[in-house]
């Protein structure tokens, strides 16, 4: 049975917290970051004649032979497209899936295709079909103040345009709560163990607030570290460019060179690594609150810790 109280400092703090083997933090985001680089390089490598037009300064200047690179390439830039787009869903259905299995059955890390991933396609289906929803409703809401500024003409367009700010900062706030009361769609499912999404509305009764905090605040520390770490980037990168900075070279051929350079290539590989590593942790730390919330669900009773408690 869950013992923890659903506040901002749990909430945001839920991430270490859940019990079950050691380490799965760092596994997480080592295996996010490698698995992204994997993904990201086979995408490149479909894409190598686009990327090596794009640094030709010979291509770049006659388009007509920019146009003539993309044409012959296009069936390998679709494949290139298509292999991320595809890629890119499998791991986001399997880190996710490892991310509430660690929150909802203090599971040790692991990445795999199963039921579990399944249910959580469906659920990411859902959440398309709920942002499509309030698309279009914002559409539809913005023809309220298209209309009133037809009516009115130009003497009313200071009265249009308050009446759109305040429609659309009303509707972004409604669209947030919204969503966030179905975020613990994803931590159900694996908990239940079948697909659930209308349940997460009943969970977050009197939680939101709570967990738009808890997100705010974690959104702030990761923001001042990615700055951070830019700046670190920044500031090699800089320094290996000096010297082709200080020559005030006006060749483009010299100026790429400069960026092919070990001294640019090794940081920028660097950042990349620490910069998705980051990103894979933040997905799981940033999955925490919307956990707690389905976690201290009053109608929910935890059978698996019950069976171990009398095994």
């Amino acid at each position: 049975m869950n013992t923890l109280e659903f506040s901002v400092g749990n909430a945001m703090g839920h991430f270490n917290k859940t019990g079950g083997p050691k380490g799965f933090l760092w596994k997480f985001a080592l295996a996010y970051a490698l698995c992204a680089i994997v993904v990201q390089g086979l995408s490149m490598y479909l894409m190598t004649p686009i990327y090596a037009a794009a640094f030709n300064p010979l291509v770049m200047e006659d388009p007509d032979l920019m146009d003539q690179v993309m044409l012959e390439n296009m069936g390998r830039v679709a494949i290139g497209y298509l292999v991320a787009f595809v890629a890119g869903i499998l791991l986001w259905m399997m880190f996710e899936a490892s991310s509430q299995r660690r929150y909802m059955r203090a599971e040790g890390f692991s990445l795999k295709l199963g039921a579990d991933e399944g249910r959580l396609l469906v659920v990411g289906l859902f959440w398309i079909g709920l942002i499509l929803a309030l698309y279009i409703a914002m559409f539809l809401l913005m023809l309220i103040p298209i209309s009133l500024g037809l009516a009115l003409g130009s003497d009313g367009a200071v009265i249009t345009a308050l009446v759109t700010f305040v429609i659309f900062v009303a509707y972004i706030v409604l669209a947030i709560w919204i969503m966030v009361r179905f975020s613990p769609a994803a931590a159900l499912t694996i908990r239940d163990r079948k697909i659930q999404f209308g349940s997460a509305w009943r969970v977050t009764k009197g939680k939101v607030w709570t967990l738009i905090g808890s997100w705010l605040v974690l959104g702030l520390i990761m923001m001042v570290v990615m700055m951070v770490l830019y700046m670190v980037f920044a500031v090699t990168a800089v320094m290996s460019l000096m010297p082709v900075m200080q020559s005030g070279s006006d060749d483009p051929a010299e100026v790429i060179a400069a960026f092919a350079t070990p001294g640019f290539i090794i940081p920028a590989i660097i950042f990349g690594l620490v910069y998705v590593g980051l990103a894979g942790a933040m997905m799981h730390v940033f999955g925490g609150p919307a956990a707690l919330a389905a976690k201290t669900d009053p109608n929910w009773t935890d059978t698996d810790a019950i069976n171990e408690t009398f095994v």
